[in-house]
């Protein structure tokens, strides 16, 4: 009977060859369930990585290839269901922009701004809406959108300079 440092060689030269062997084939197998090269290799990556901290559970495993395979597609199965997480997490925090937009915005805010506005990108937008708009300081847009204080800066300064743009092709003046 093999000990536990050998169970662990003989498995990680398994796990090794199993990848050099079938790695096309678990890479078939990721793009199937995610369609995009890059996410693909990610996940395997992925996969490989996880199945490496597991391989003590292949002691009673009769077909590596066939357990590796299972871990790709659950790993690929994973990352389909991060990425619907994240799309609708930003809809709704977009959503939730535009209703603030609509909902808050100052009588005396020209319809021109607001169409304005709605012309930048999400990011600048959202920073725009929340520190002119709303008063909300630098520090708690960064702990809103989970991004640094230089990154809301620069996407406040993207921002205005694009208003600017958009408003002065609006009223005809520089």
């Amino acid at each position: 009977m093999l000990g536990t440092l050998g169970k662990q060689e003989f498995w990680a030269r398994e796990l090794a060859e199993q990848i050099r062997e079938n790695g096309r084939l678990f890479f078939r197998l990721a793009y199937g369930v995610l369609r995009n090269a890059a996410a693909a290799e990610d996940a395997c990556q992925a996969a490989f990585c996880r199945a490496w901290e597991r391989r003590s559970e292949l002691d009673g495993v009769e077909k590596p290839c066939a357990w590796l395979a299972k871990v790709v597609v659950n790993e690929s199965l994973a990352a389909v269901r991060r990425t619907k997480s994240e799309g609708r997490a930003m809809a709704q925090r977009a959503e939730m922009t535009r209703a603030s937009l609509r909902r808050d915005a100052p009588r005396e805010l020209a319809p021109e701004v607001l169409a304005a506005l709605e012309q930048l990108p999400e990011t600048p937008r959202m920073v725009v809406a929340m520190r002119i708009m709303q008063g909300i300081s630098g520090n708690e847009v960064k702990e809103i959108l989970g991004c640094s204080a230089s990154e809301v800066s620069r996407q406040l300064y993207v921002g205005m300079e694009r208003l600017r743009e958009l408003l002065s092709d609006w009223s005809g003046s520089p």
